[in-house]
């Protein structure tokens, strides 16, 4: 069980800190073209970058891990990379929720700052760190939370790539049920459910102060 934990709270902090990363680059992204688009129509990349992350939302986890472990079964050894895969999916399909909570943030602090920075040369990196930080550094926490606890407790792509020695919550839940150690269950099943409760009321609370701040 202490092994499952701590494979757990890995992958699930891998999964989020790549889901928040993936999210502000497309919240940057999106928010360039919008500024460099004139008059006219958005174009199909800035539709791209608008709403193409929530199409995830269409396809369950447990479809994008069958498809590629029927794609990467005839390579390699798909459970060797089993954590690479459940980190991925799992942060791609968090992305919808995270940009939610990222995005109102650096459009509203990109309108604030853009025509100073542009007067000023500030770009990049040090515009990021410099400027926008302290006005995205509650909404990624907040997006970092809840990416957090949807793949902790995400069973989806584990249940294809788990093996004996990766094994998650979840995954190690799935095991106890299907020996019939109800017990065994239970108990992971109340750790897992308070471990993703205080991340979710982490989230929340980061969301509420965010408000409260604004």
């Amino acid at each position: 069980v202490r092994q499952a934990t701590l494979t757990s709270a890995a992958l699930a902090f891998l999964s989020a800190l790549l889901s928040v990363m993936l999210s502000l680059a497309l919240t940057m992204a999106r928010r360039a073209l919008a500024l460099n688009r004139r008059a006219g129509a958005k174009t199909l990349l800035e539709h791209a970058t608008d709403t193409g992350a929530g199409f995830v939302l269409v396809v369950p986890p447990i479809v994008v891990g069958a498809g590629w472990f029927l794609l990467l079964r005839h390579v390699g050894d798909v459970f060797a990379i089993a954590p690479v895969m459940v980190v991925t999916v799992n942060a791609v399909m968090a992305m919808p929720f995270a940009l939610r909570a990222v995005r109102p943030a650096y459009d509203a602090a990109s309108e604030r700052h853009e025509r100073l920075c542009a007067q000023l040369g500030i770009a990049g990196w040090n515009r990021l760190m410099l400027v926008d930080w302290p006005s995205l550094r509650r909404p990624l926490a907040t997006a970092f939370a809840f990416a957090m606890a949807l793949s902790l407790g995400d069973l989806g792509v584990i249940a294809l790539f788990g093996s004996d020695s990766v094994q998650t919550l979840p995954y190690l839940l799935l095991a106890r049920m299907g020996s019939y150690r109800t017990e065994d269950a239970a108990g992971l099943a109340l750790l897992l459910g308070l471990v993703c409760l205080a991340l979710i009321v982490a989230a929340h609370w980061l969301g509420r102060e965010e408000v409260r701040d604004a």
